[in-house]
């Protein structure tokens, strides 16, 4: 708060330093409804990061096993058949 001297009498006049805002938070019903609540983007990141990792290291596995299978048959040596 400031305090102004008006006058001889010491009269005083306080105003706040700050003056003060009006709040802009929206109602969450609002954001549930359009679909832009913070807690759902937050949900959805987290969902499709999980699902994302999820079929990465499914790729990884299937990778990895497919190399399991084929390098021991690219390695060994190939055997003729003699008549």
């Amino acid at each position: 708060m400031k305090t102004v001297l008006l006058n001889a009498n010491q009269t005083t006049q306080t105003s706040p330093l700050i003056p003060a805002s009006p709040t802009s938070v929206e109602n969450p019903s609002t954001w549930m409804r359009d679909g832009y609540s913070p807690t759902e983007i937050i949900l959805a990141a987290a969902i499709l990061t999980s699902l994302s990792i999820g079929g990465i290291g499914t790729v990884i596995v299937a990778i990895t096993g497919l190399v399991k299978t084929l390098v021991p048959v690219m390695v060994s040596p190939t055997k003729e058949k003699k008549k």
